[in-house]
């Protein structure tokens, strides 16, 4: 595993807006923010979105983002699918939620419940031990 990282604890959680074409995922960034003005003036000049196409391995990390899968059941899922070709996986799965922190992509929960209530600590990704570089 990667040193200083706590697999088992931090769960990913997307922050944008995707759709699957053929088989891989799309995120829609939009180009002048997330506010209903820039939605719409963004509008105005044709595709409100930058897209960024994702490959099979960022594809099956992405949907695995949902605020409840932790890295460890990730890194997992990775080398049930992709076998030896996804090797080192720890790294790999690091590298790409350090990059979606930064570009504000991802955020990261701490995925620690309070019983009965339902409600979730969360922490940035430094906090969660995803220092961004």
């Amino acid at each position: 595993m990667t040193p200083g990282l706590d697999f088992a604890g931090v769960r990913p959680r997307r922050l944008l807006e995707w759709r699957e074409e053929d088989g891989h995922c799309v995120l829609l960034r939009p180009r002048l923010g997330s506010n209903r003005l820039a939605r719409w003036v963004a509008g105005l000049g044709g595709d409100p979105y930058y897209r960024i196409r994702l490959d099979e391995v960022g594809t099956l990390v992405w949907k695995a983002c949902d605020g409840c899968t932790s890295l460890a059941d990730i890194v997992s899922r990775m080398r049930a699918h992709f076998g030896d070709g996804v090797e080192p996986a720890d790294q790999r799965l690091a590298a790409f939620v350090r990059k979606m922190l930064k570009g504000r992509m991802l955020a990261v929960d701490r995925g620690e419940y309070t019983e009965g209530t339902g409600d979730r600590r969360q922490e940035t990704g430094e906090a969660a031990g995803l220092r961004r570089s």
